[in-house]
């Protein structure tokens, strides 16, 4: 007696990556990481596409795609290309694993894109979001100094009551 039926088995299959594209993936990883630390982004972002060429269909359902999405994302949000940027944080918003919308440094980033191409309306819910999951430490400048979560933080606050 089978325990599963052969489409249960061919579903769970899909879930899990062969080791084979998981060592390839965290090379592509790792060189995309340091490409980024060496201010080379458009290779960095190329290694994190072809990264993400080597998920198979439907990619969606993958938790490795929203690190791939996050990092070209990220990338595209630090040099100013908000459009690019949204589209990669609304992609891993999505994804089936259901880790994106519950993500606080997606909802952040998709708040601040969103704020950036003036969809004010999509800005609030996801500030509010990613306030909600982190508080106010999330708009913190990061390691490097940045600050720009300050003007996001402030933008939320004017637009929302009890947020301090």
């Amino acid at each position: 007696m089978e325990l599963f039926s052969k489409k249960e088995n061919e579903e769970a299959e899909l879930d899990e990556l062969t080791p084979k594209i998981k060592v390839k993936l965290g090379e592509l990883a790792e060189k995309g990481s340091q490409l980024e630390a060496e201010e080379h982004y458009e290779e960095a972002i190329q290694a994190w596409k072809e990264a993400l060429s080597l998920i198979p269909e439907p990619q969606q359902i993958y938790s490795e795609t929203i690190w791939f999405l996050v990092a070209i994302g990220d990338v595209y949000f630090q040099n100013k290309q908000y459009e690019k940027a949204h589209e990669c944080f609304d992609k891993a918003r999505g994804n089936l694993s259901g880790e994106g919308y519950g993500n606080p440094f997606i909802m952040l980033r998709l708040g601040e894109c969103c704020l950036e191409i003036g969809d004010e309306k999509n800005a609030i819910e996801y500030l509010l979001r990613a306030y909600m999951f982190e508080g106010r430490e999330i708009f913190e400048p990061d390691d490097d100094g940045n600050d720009d979560g300050r003007k996001y933080f402030d933008y939320l606050r004017n637009h929302v009551e009890n947020i301090e």
